[in-house]
């Protein structure tokens, strides 16, 4: 049984089914990028002062300074995307699914299941090798994507399980008539429907026959 989050308060009778957040490896590319504009930094202020010999207007102390500063600031970027990353958690229960992200202040959407209309898997080149990707869910009254369940390990699993509390949430939801709405399909009702007049037909063939006889 998955335990209720510190951060949202449940219905008496909703019940989590799943929890999880993104990969932390997602701001390893904001850490390369970091990394890399530093150390050019440095290597430019190595090469002012010490190979390139050029005469400067400001001492070979100032121009390390700037080297330094640019560093400090370039490691806010993979700062920020570590918080953004640790201060975001997604939640699935029996009647909604939830996304909380904020790192001052805490900012929770949520959707009810029986108003989702579209789920769909996104899965960049390295997300099909490692198997993560994004779950992008739609409503039926909204202009698109409502949101985004970004960077994912193992994907698949939530999509399934949200499929399936989705069913179920319609199943509860009643129609228009008051009655429970089917969780069956219009075609599969078609099916059977055929199916039934098929055998239907060869019952009254084979009384035909033995009437006959």
């Amino acid at each position: 049984m998955v335990p209720n989050p510190e951060w949202l308060t449940l219905d008496p009778d909703e019940e989590v089914v799943w929890a999880g957040k993104p990969r932390v490896r997602r701001i390893i590319s904001n850490v390369a990028t970091s990394a890399f504009w530093s150390i050019a930094a440095f290597v430019a202020a190595f090469a002012l002062t010490s190979v390139l010999s050029v005469d400067l207007p400001l001492p070979n102390r100032a121009v390390w300074g700037v080297a330094v500063l640019w560093t400090l600031l370039q490691a806010i970027g993979p700062v920020q995307a570590y918080l953004r990353t640790k201060n975001t958690d997604y939640l699935l229960t029996d009647k909604n699914v939830y996304k909380k992200t904020g790192v001052w202040s805490e900012n929770v959407t949520r959707i009810r299941l029986e108003n989702i209309q579209n789920t769909q898997l996104k899965k960049d080149f390295t997300g099909k090798i490692f198997d993560y990707g994004t779950i992008l869910i739609s409503t039926a009254g909204g202009g698109g994507v409502e949101m985004a369940i970004e960077d994912l390990d193992n994907p698949d699993e939530l999509r399934t399980e949200l499929r399936t509390k989705m069913t179920q949430a319609r199943d509860r939801e009643p129609d228009r008539s008051g009655q429970r709405r089917s969780s069956v399909d219009p075609e599969t009702i078609q099916t059977l429907v055929d199916e039934a007049q098929q055998l239907r037909e060869a019952t009254e063939t084979i009384e035909h026959h033995l009437t006959d006889v």
